[in-house]
């Protein structure tokens, strides 16, 4: 709504003035960065560029990135010291104590998230730490 009052404001000013005014430089850029500011939040809050979100297991890394603007999020597998995966999470306890959960609800097809634990149980396997599943609170 405040990004509307600046376009509106900037306008008047434009329009309101005189044109050879030197004014008229400052109310074109003000202008300028309020539609620029509208795109950036249109950009960040709608699917435009698609949702941009993704879950991916590389061969050292767990991979999450939750939307456009938003931090991605990589955990090296080698410091997992256990993992427990729910319905809807990804609860991962480091070897150093810290603690990190990842959102499943980005994998939207089933046989996607089939394919994902499998992956997380071979990696399980491959760098020697604890899994489980199930509705457990915390990982062992």
């Amino acid at each position: 709504m405040l990004v509307f009052f600046w376009i509106i404001s900037a306008l008047f000013l434009i329009l309101a003035d005189n044109p050879t005014n030197d004014h008229n430089f400052f109310y074109y850029v003000f202008l300028v960065l309020a539609i620029g500011y509208l795109l950036y939040i249109l950009a960040q809050n709608t699917s435009i560029f698609g949702t941009q979100a993704y879950f991916e297991i590389t061969p050292a890394y767990i991979v999450q990135k939750q939307g456009h603007f938003r931090p991605k999020i990589a955990i090296p597998l080698s410091e997992v010291a256990a993992m427990h995966i729910s319905a809807l999470a990804l609860k991962l306890k480091m070897k150093n104590g810290e603690q990190q959960m990842l959102d499943l609800r980005l994998i939207r097809k089933r046989k996607n998230l089939k394919q994902i634990k499998e992956h997380l149980r071979n990696m399980a396997l491959k760098y020697d730490f604890n899994l489980t599943e199930g509705n457990i609170a915390n990982p062992s």
